[in-house]
C-alpha cells in the first residue's frame, strides 16, 4: 500500500502538518506486533507486546481474537465484560452472534437470553423461542413462534422445539397450515406445501390443496381436478395459479386456459388484473408476437414493477411508440428509473411526430445531471447542467464524524494496513447511525473519506445517502498522472479511462469481483496474462494486477483493443468490456440499423445495459472534472447496425 496519501487519513481535518505529532503512530507498530504474536499462537509474547495499549482503538481487536479463539472455554463474566464494553460495535456483534451458538448447543437457556440481542439468524432467533419455553417466559412466545413457522421454506431442525410448543398448543390450525402451503408453492418449494398437506384436517381444504398441488405438478391436468368444480376464493387462487404455470411454458395455452375459465368463475377485478400480468409478463419473456398487445391488455391497477420493465423494454425494442406513450404517460409505480421512464414518453412523442409535446419533456429533463438529462439536453441541443454543490461540513460536523468509535477503527485498520477489516468496520458503523439524520451524516463522512483518501468508501457513503452533488467526492482523481501517462500512450482520452475504473471499481485498488476480476479496472487474470503477452509487459502472477500501475497499464490495453474491434464505438466497448466481445457481436441485428439510444437500452443484460450508462455518463463527468472540453454524450454513443457500428441510422 501507498502510505504517502494516507499520512492524511487522521482524525483532525485538516490533514496533520509534516512535524504534527500523531499520538497513535508509535502504537499502531507494537500492536501489529501483539496481534501478530497472538494470531500466531504466541499467547504470552502476545500479552507482553499489548500492556500500554488499553487505550489504543484496536485493543478490543486483541480482546475479541483471544476470546473467539476459545469460545468454548470462556467464562461467561469475560465474555459479558467484552459485550458490555464495547455494546454497539462490529466485534461485539460479532461475538455475541458466536456466543449465542455457543450457549445455544449447550442449552444454556438463562444465559442465552441474558446475552440475547434481535437476530436474523433463524437457527438463534428459534433457540431464543427455545430458551424462553424452556425457561417458562413464555408471554409472546406463541406470536413469535407462528412468526417463524409461517414462511415459504423449510426452518433449521433447531426451530423444533419451538414449532412443538405451538402444536402442543393447539396453536397451528388448518387455516394457518393451508396459508403456509401457498407461501411454500409461491416459492416453488412443492416438498414442503405437500408435507403440511399431510396434516390438513379440513376435507374442504385437503381437496383445494390436492388440487393445488397437481396444478404446480402439472398445471394443465390440475385444472381438471374435481375440487376445482366449486367457485370459492381457494378455488379461484388455484386456477390463477396454474394458469401461471402453464404461461411460463407456453403463452397461446395460458390465454387458451384464461379465455376458457374467465367467466366459468367469478373472478375479482384484482384477480382478471392479475392474470392479464401474469400473461403479459410472460408473452414479453418468450418474445412470444403479440406481447405488446398482452402487455397492454394489463389493467393499470394491475400494473407492477415487472409489468412496468417489461412495457418499457420491449416497447423500446420492438419500437411500439404510441403503446410507449401511453404507457409512460404517468410516473411508474414500480422501482423503474424515472428519468429513463420520461426521457422515453418523450421520444415516444417524437417518434409520433408530436414534437413540441417531446421538446418541453426534453426540456425538463436537460435540468438534470444524469445519462437521460444529457442525452435530452443533446435533443434540444443546449448545455449540460452539471449540478456541482459541494458538501462543505462544518467544523464540529467533521469532528463528530471522525470521533465515532467505529470510524476510529476503520481509519486505525486502515494505516496498519487491513483494508478488508477496515472496510467491514466503515460499513458496519455507517449501516447504524442515528436516523434521525442519516443522510447528513454520511454525507459529512463521505466529505472526510475523500479528504483521507479512502475514494471508495467515500462513493459509497454518497450512494447509501442517495446524495449526488458533490462531483468532487464522487468523481475522484486519484492516479491522475498514472490515468494520463497511459491515456497518451493507447490514444483513449483520459476520461475514458477514468469512467471505466470509477464504474468498475470505484477506486478500490484491491478489489475482486465474485467473477475473479481484479483491481482498479477490474481485469480477468486470464485476459491480463493474454493482453501483457500482447503489449511485451511482464505479470508475474494475477496478484499483481492488484497493483494500480500495472492495472492501469494492462486494462488500458484491453480496453484500447476492444474499442479498435468496434471500431471506436464507446457503446460498444463498454459493453463488450463488461460482458465479452462475443456477446456484444451477438447482440448486433440481423438487418438495418437501431439508433445508439434504443440499442444501449435494449441490451439483454440489465448489468450491461446499466454499465454502458453509467460509463457513458462517467465520461462526460470526468471531462468536465479534468477542464477538457465536454463531449456529447450522443456522439461518444454510436448507431449500430448487422456489420458492428455507424454514425446515426
Amino acid at each position: 500500500m501507498n502510505f504517502t496519501k494516507v499520512l492524511c487519513f487522521t482524525l483532525l481535518l485538516p490533514c496533520l502538518s509534516a512535524g504534527a505529532e500523531d499520538p497513535n503512530a508509535t502504537h499502531r507498530k507494537q500492536f501489529a506486533e501483539a496481534y501478530a504474536a497472538l494470531t500466531s499462537g504466541q499467547r504470552t509474547k502476545a500479552a507482553q507486546l499489548i500492556r500500554g495499549l488499553e487505550n489504543y482503538p484496536l485493543y478490543s481487536y486483541y480482546r475479541y481474537y483471544d476470546l473467539q479463539r476459545n469460545l468454548h472455554r470462556a467464562a461467561e463474566d469475560d465474555v459479558r465484560e467484552f459485550l458490555t464494553a464495547y455494546d454497539g460495535s462490529l466485534l461485539a456483534s460479532r461475538l455475541r452472534r458466536d456466543w449465542l451458538k455457543q450457549l445455544g448447543k449447550g442449552r444454556r437457556w438463562r444465559a442465552y437470553l441474558e446475552a440475547y440481542r434481535p437476530q436474523t439468524d433463524p437457527v438463534l432467533q428459534c433457540w431464543q423461542i427455545t430458551a424462553r419455553i424452556e425457561t417458562g417466559a413464555l408471554e409472546g412466545v406463541i406470536t413469535d413462534a407462528t412468526r417463524l413457522w409461517l414462511v415459504g421454506k423449510s426452518q433449521p431442525e433447531q426451530c423444533d422445539r419451538a414449532f412443538a410448543f405451538l402444536a402442543s398448543e393447539g396453536a397451528i390450525s388448518d387455516e394457518l397450515r393451508y396459508a403456509r402451503i401457498r407461501l411454500a408453492l409461491a416459492n416453488n418449494q412443492a416438498r414442503l406445501a405437500n408435507y403440511l398437506a399431510r396434516s390438513l384436517g379440513d376435507p374442504r381444504l385437503v381437496a383445494t390443496a390436492a388440487a393445488w398441488l397437481e396444478a404446480h405438478a402439472n398445471p394443465e391436468a390440475g385444472l381438471a381436478h374435481p375440487a376445482l368444480a366449486d367457485d370459492t376464493p381457494l378455488t379461484r387462487e388455484v386456477v390463477i395459479h396454474a394458469i401461471s404455470r402453464i404461461a411460463r411454458m407456453n403463452v397461446d395455452r395460458a390465454v387458451s386456459a384464461w379465455d376458457r375459465l374467465a367467466d366459468k368463475y367469478a373472478f375479482s377485478v384484482a384477480e382478471r388484473g392479475k392474470v392479464r400480468a401474469i400473461i403479459g409478463v410472460a408473452a414479453a419473456r418468450a418474445e412470444h408476437p403479440d406481447q405488446i398487445a398482452l402487455l397492454a391488455a394489463v389493467p393499470r391497477d394491475a400494473v407492477d414493477d415487472t409489468v412496468e420493465k417489461y412495457r418499457i423494454r420491449e416497447g423500446i425494442r420492438l419500437r411500439a411508440w404510441t403503446e410507449l406513450a401511453q404507457w409512460t404517460l404517468t410516473d411508474p409505480v414500480g422501482g423503474t428509473n424515472l428519468l429513463r421512464w420520461r426521457y422515453w414518453h418523450a421520444r415516444a412523442l417524437q417518434e409520433l411526430g408530436k414534437v413540441d409535446a417531446a421538446n418541453a419533456r426534453f426540456e425538463d429533463l436537460a435540468q438534470q445531471r444524469d445519462y437521460y438529462g444529457f442525452m435530452s439536453a443533446d435533443q434540444l441541443g443546449v448545455e449540460y447542467r452539471m449540478n456541482h454543490h459541494p458538501i462543505a461540513p462544518s467544523a464540529a460536523e467533521t469532528t463528530a464524524i471522525t470521533a465515532r468509535p467505529g470510524i476510529v477503527r476503520a481509519r486505525e485498520l486502515f494505516l496498519i494496513d487491513r483494508p478488508f477489516k477496515a472496510r467491514l468496520e466503515w460499513a458496519f458503523e455507517v449501516d447504524h447511525m442515528s436516523r434521525r439524520d442519516v443522510s447528513r451524516d454520511l454525507e459529512v463522512a463521505a466529505h472526510v473519506m475523500n479528504q483521507w483518501g479512502w475514494y471508495d468508501r467515500a462513493i459509497l457513503a454518497l450512494g447509501k445517502a442517495t446524495s449526488y452533488d458533490d462531483l468532487e467526492v464522487r468523481f475522484p482523481l486519484e492516479h491522475e498522472g498514472l490515468v494520463r501517462s497511459y491515456a497518451a500512450k493507447r490514444h483513449v482520452a483520459p476520461a475514458v479511462l477514468y469512467a471505466i475504473i470509477r464504474t468498475e471499481s470505484a477506486f478500490m485498488h484491491d478489489a475482486r469481483s465474485p467473477a475473479g476480476a481484479l483491481g482498479l479496472m477490474q481485469v480477468m487474470p486470464a485476459t491480463g496474462r493474454e493482453t501483457a503477452r500482447r503489449i511485451g509487459a511482464a505479470l508475474p502472477s494475477a496478484r499483481a494486477l492488484l497493483d494500480p500501475k500495472k492495472n492501469v497499464m494492462i486494462g488500458s490495453a484491453y480496453l484500447k483493443q476492444v474499442l479498435d474491434r468496434f471500431d471506436g464505438s464507446f457503446s460498444m466497448a463498454a459493453a463488450a468490456y463488461n460482458a465479452g466481445p462475443h456477446r456484444v457481436r451477438s447482440w448486433r441485428p440481423d438487418s438495418g440499423c437501431v439508433p445508439a439510444d434504443i440499442w444501449v437500452d435494449t441490451i439483454p443484460f440489465t448489468e450491461t445495459r446499466r454499465y454502458v450508462r453509467r460509463a457513458s455518463f462517467y465520461a462526460t463527468v470526468y471531462q468536465w472534472r479534468l477542464n477538457e472540453p465536454v463531449e456529447r454524450i450522443s456522439s461518444r454513443l454510436t448507431a449500430v447496425d448487422a456489420q458492428g457500428m455507424t454514425q446515426q441510422c
